[in-house]
């Protein structure tokens, strides 16, 4: 007896779509966004009185011994506003990457690993002033060299987070969850954030810091970017 195949008609057998389980949502970005926003506001607001760059070395110095509580307090904002960064990268990029303009959103991707990586520089340098200054015998040399190298950190961090701004808006706007006045507004931003950059070695020893006021303008845009996607992310999740 001879059995005849069934016949091809080039249609593949169709295969059951099994639904991702418990992966980071819209909703779950745009908290994110909006949380680390709001930390940043609250860690800027508690560095209100620390040295700024140019300050005296023993001016430091007196400032980390007496002020170790609130090392500590910056320290806990800090993984928490880590942690709603990474969220907010993980669900966005997620999103993005199948938008209009994918290239973009793994750009801004990138530029949002760059952040957490010197943002955590940053704050390490902190704790290792703060350590130092509490010491029995504090090294002004090795403080100076640690302040010298925190600013630093803080200028090259601007030109990533203008990176992050520009890539994951152009995405964002394509994908409809950024308002598209951001078109021109993060352009800008990043500019601003790039010059806080350029005139890091005038800046991170207090020479320039006309021009560092100029980049916190484009610091704004970012947080007003954050705010604004995340919005949306939450919304959009709930509809």
């Amino acid at each position: 007896m001879t059995t005849t195949a069934p016949p091809d008609h080039g249609i593949a057998p169709r295969t059951r779509s099994i639904p991702a389980v418990g992966d980071l949502t819209d909703r779950a970005a745009g908290l994110g966004a909006i949380g680390f926003a709001g930390l940043v506001i609250v860690q800027n607001v508690i560095r209100g009185s620390a040295p700024q760059p140019g300050a005296d070395i023993d001016d430091v110095v007196a400032h980390y011994a007496d002020h170790r509580g609130l090392t500590v307090v910056l320290t806990v904002t800090f993984v928490l506003s880590l942690g709603c960064l990474a969220a907010f990268l993980g669900g966005v990029v997620r999103r993005l990457v199948t938008s209009g303009r994918p290239g973009w959103a793994v750009l801004g991707g990138a530029g949002g690993m760059a952040i957490i990586a010197l943002f955590a520089s940053v704050v390490a340098a902190e704790q290792a002033i703060s350590v130092l200054a509490a010491g029995s015998a504090p090294d002004p040399q090795a403080i100076e060299a640690l302040w010298s190298l925190h600013n630093s950190l803080f200028t090259v961090n601007m030109l990533f987070i203008g990176i992050a701004l520009v890539g994951l808006s152009r995405a964002g706007i394509a994908a409809g969850i950024t308002p598209r006045a951001f078109a021109r507004l993060a352009p800008a931003g990043a500019a601003l954030l790039a010059i806080g950059t350029l005139s890091g070695p005038y800046t991170a020893n207090g020479e320039a810091m006309v021009l560092f006021g100029v980049s916190v303008v484009g610091f704004v845009v970012w947080l007003a970017f954050l705010v604004a996607t995340g919005v949306r992310l939450v919304r959009s999740d709930a509809s």
